[in-house]
């Protein structure tokens, strides 16, 4: 039977939808065109596997209603249809010891394990499950699970919860297991985002099964494919940036003109994550249709990137030595106006403006100290 007329592996999506939402995800993952008969082989596949348990530490529960509400094909046709999610707090029926003996079954079959949420470390009790504390049970499951997937900002890095005084200690799953008494150079894929983002956790499951091995990753424990440009690289808005033309205040004409957001206060030159690409909402809109970014994807991002609504302070502009990007619109205003100050910028910013990374020195995306994810 052609490849084409056969029944989709995904209840509720056409064979043609399925074969489309392949070839999306194999250009996520870096498979190029020619690799979505992989990627569809590999969903097919994973019918009974990759083994899911999804743990839910400090937390919102932000993270799986995001996964549970998304569209086209749903991540929840695929996580709660496709593959085997052995066992999710929020989602699944079993509870007490029902619900504890899947989870540990789930791990002696071999099961991927996704943590949502922060560990406590200064109030262990704020989080306990079955009497355990949340950080004994990922020192003990560790061990125990094929691969482990932080997904959201809290179980990454902290999130809210670690802004300053943090007074629960909270911290991201990784670097709560490579601290004292836990599990030295323990590695974990970071997913973050504030919520995760279904399409995050589906890419990355799929590049596993793919690949054989655990996506390479950027000094956050974030995987490449995905993490490996600025918001301010592919922002639509991008354009107004380099003409200079900005949000002064919220409301004013370039506001309703949708120009660039640096000016009040828009991280997206320092923030690393694919919301431009894999979008919200049926992937029809994202942040910066209705705000700044806030840069959620970030470590510790509450505490660096404060005050929110004020713009990144020294951000180099390439080829434009001394001139901020603060300053830039100023700068080309003196020149002859807006028209021709974006042929200027057009000549003299070299490729892509911000390639600089975070502290805008110059360097290529940070990825040279993997804290988390190589195979395990």
């Amino acid at each position: 039977m052609p490849d084409n007329e056969r029944p989709s592996p995904v209840r509720g999506l056409s064979r043609r939808d399925f074969l489309k939402y392949s070839s999306f995800l194999a250009a996520l993952i870096g498979a190029g065109p020619l690799g979505a008969t992989k990627v569809a082989e590999a969903i097919e596949a994973a019918t009974k596997f990759p083994i899911v348990v999804w743990s839910d530490f400090q937390e919102c529960l932000g993270c799986t209603i995001a996964l549970l509400q998304a569209t086209a094909p749903t991540p929840a046709q695929l996580i709660l249809q496709q593959i085997s999610l052995a066992y999710n707090e929020a989602a699944m029926a079993p509870a007490g010891f029902d619900a504890e003996k899947s989870f540990n079954q789930a791990f002696d079959q071999g099961a991927y394990w996704v943590i949502e949420g922060s560990i406590p470390e200064k109030i262990p009790g704020s989080i306990a499950i079955g009497g355990k504390y949340a950080g004994d049970i990922a020192k003990e499951f560790y061990p125990k699970a094929k691969g482990v997937i932080a997904i959201g900002s809290c179980a990454c890095f902290g999130n809210v919860q670690a802004h300053v005084p943090n007074p629960t200690g909270a911290m991201g799953v990784g670097a709560w297991l490579r601290g004292p008494g836990g599990i030295p150079n323990a590695q974990v894929v970071n997913l973050p985002r504030c919520p995760g983002h279904g399409d995050d956790l589906v890419a990355t499951l799929i590049y596993i099964i793919v690949m054989g091995k655990l996506p390479d990753l950027d000094h956050a424990g974030r995987p490449l494919f995905l993490y490996g440009q600025t918001i301010h690289d592919t922002c639509e808005r991008r354009a107004h940036f380099e003409a200079g033309e900005f949000v002064e205040q919220f409301g004013d004409e370039g506001s309703q003109k949708r120009w660039c957001f640096y000016k009040v206060g828009c991280k997206g030159p320092a923030t690393y994550a694919p919301c431009a690409i894999n979008r919200w909402n049926g992937r029809t809109s994202w942040c910066i249709h209705a705000g700044p970014c806030t840069g959620c994807s970030e470590d510790n991002f509450w505490n660096d990137f404060s005050p929110l609504r004020e713009p990144l302070p020294n951000i180099p502009v390439p080829a434009i030595q001394g001139v901020s990007a603060q300053n830039i619109g100023l700068g080309l205003a003196a020149v002859t106006g807006v028209g021709l100050a974006a042929h200027l910028v057009g000549q003299t910013v070299s490729g892509r403006l911000f390639k600089g990374g975070p502290n805008g020195n110059g360097e290529s995306h940070p990825q040279a100290e993997k804290k988390d994810g190589d195979q395990k």
